[in-house]
């Protein structure tokens, strides 16, 4: 069946990148896309009206934890002062045998919650990064079910974070739980790989540089080759992570990286916030950003998760003038590629002091062609003849935004993934007119709210100093709940 898509903004991709044409036209034929720009002359079988939309291709969301974001409220500790930028501390660093991982049903609704949530917001491909472990016959369904493209598999570590009960962080090591992570993130992938109709694709998890020894990272570099598979792991994401790598191997975590080898062209790195570049490492020695640029290796930047902390990349610009390929993440809630375009914009702006930096064009490309580098998938991240036909429609058009010349533009100064309309995966419809078009959103969204309610009433029983949630980040004002009615 040959679908045409006609009378919005067309972003198509022509030789020289991204191209625009106004009252264009997308066709696809199955999960194919046959043409993009102008009119169509051939005859097609159904048409969809995109007037007031831009018409773009997916997003590809890198940084997403799809069961682990119970703890993205920002569990701030306010009675500590040395996580040193590392919020993730406060809910990842629990009092050693006390956590425990939420039962298999709640992490399944919070997994599909996620996987709905980020396809409602524009993203038609996204990375997991790693979560909890789950069940993955499980999540493979799911992913069938909701329709989106994803990279998936167990992130493994050999070093744990704990804290102890004056609330001082540490790490405790275990080779024998890396070796059995790494053996069970390979059987995922031969097992997986092409799954959910060839939606679910593997990748390899290493969970973070500082967690995981060399040897480790040099293993699952070398698995991720021979299963060939793109790798991840989080670098530089925050001082302590940094502060340590620096003292165990007299090198900065991207430098480290480099010298065993394990960044190059399929290598994603989320976050790569502090670097050389940075001013808060006080490290002038090196340069990283040159060698992230030799290696090929792929950048993910969450730039809201970092805002909310006080913490800016030094910078956008910097790390594209340097010739690193820039991606896109949201990490955290929400997972709005629109909304996320405009904060690495306005944000590259500030940490220049430059209005030039950030362009429309630059964090465009970066949440579209952006992860098409370390996936190897030329066919993602573009509208063109013979790419898969990921297609997102965008209202612009409306009393929310302003009036415009450029779409480019109006979508990352004025959008949001509210404004998203129609999602399109494989050339499957998913979202219509903003809902999703087979999927009870409603029970999904209170499934997964009552999962993350558990989750928030069993941190005193691993917080180190027995806090609740509304001890560590106390609500906004005063909240006075209703009582329970009688019946």
């Amino acid at each position: 069946m040959k679908t045409a898509i006609e009378g919005g903004w067309v972003v198509a991709f022509g030789k020289e990148g991204h191209e625009v044409f106004q009252n264009g036209t997308v066709v696809y034929e199955y999960d194919r896309v046959v043409h993009a720009g102008s009119e169509f002359a051939g005859e097609v079988d159904a048409r969809l009206d995109a007037r007031g939309m831009l018409v773009s291709p997916g997003f590809i969301n890198t940084h997403i934890h799809p069961v682990g974001n119970g703890g993205d409220y920002l569990l701030m500790d306010n009675i500590k002062n040395d996580y040193r930028t590392a919020n993730y501390l406060s809910f990842s660093a629990p009092l050693k045998g006390k956590f425990a991982p939420p039962a298999p049903e709640n992490m399944a609704a919070l997994r599909l919650f996620v996987l709905l949530h980020a396809l409602r917001h524009g993203s038609t491909t996204i990375i997991d990064v790693g979560g909890f472990p789950g069940e993955w016959e499980t999540y493979a369904r799911q992913i069938e079910s909701v329709g989106l493209r994803v990279y998936a598999g167990p992130a493994f570590r050999d070093r744990n974070t704990f804290t102890d009960e004056q609330g001082r962080i540490y790490y405790e090591e275990n080779a024998e739980a890396g070796r059995q992570g790494l053996e069970k993130a390979a059987a995922f992938i031969r097992e997986f790989d092409g799954a959910a109709d060839g939606l679910l694709r593997g990748i390899m998890l290493p969970a973070q540089v500082e967690t995981c020894t060399e040897p480790l990272l040099r293993a699952a570099k070398e698995q991720a080759q021979k299963l060939d598979v793109p790798v991840h792991t989080h670098a530089g994401g925050n001082l302590l992570k940094f502060q340590r790598i620096l003292q165990e191997y007299r090198k900065t975590p991207i430098a480290f990286l480099a010298d065993i080898g394990f960044l190059d062209s399929r290598t994603l790195l989320g976050h790569a916030v502090f670097t050389t570049a940075h001013p808060w490492t006080l490290y002038p020695f090196g340069d990283d950003l040159r060698l992230l640029a030799e290696s090929g290796a792929t950048v993910g930047h969450c730039p809201y998760k970092y805002v909310k902390m006080a913490i800016i990349l030094r910078s956008l610009e910097q790390y594209l003038q340097a010739g690193i390929p820039m991606a896109i993440g949201t990490d955290s809630y929400p997972m709005d590629m629109v909304s996320e375009m405009r904060w690495a914009s306005m944000l590259a702006k500030v940490a220049d002091g430059n209005y030039q930096a950030g362009r429309p064009r630059d964090v465009f490309n970066a949440a579209t062609l952006g992860g098409c580098g370390f996936l190897a998938r030329d066919e993602l991240g573009r509208l063109a003849p013979g790419s898969k036909a990921d297609i997102v429609m965008i209202r612009l058009e409306h009393m929310g935004t302003g009036a415009f010349r450029d779409p480019i533009k109006a979508l990352v100064e004025y959008g949001a993934g509210r404004d998203v309309d129609t999602v399109i995966v494989n050339g499957k419809t998913l979202i219509e007119k903003g809902a999703a078009i087979n999927l009870d959103e409603e029970k999904i969204y209170n499934e997964a709210c009552r999962a993350v309610e558990g989750y928030w009433a069993n941190v005193p029983n691993w917080h180190w100093a027995g806090q609740d949630v509304d001890s560590m980040i106390p609500p906004a004002f005063p909240i006075h709940e209703a009582a329970a009615a009688n019946h």
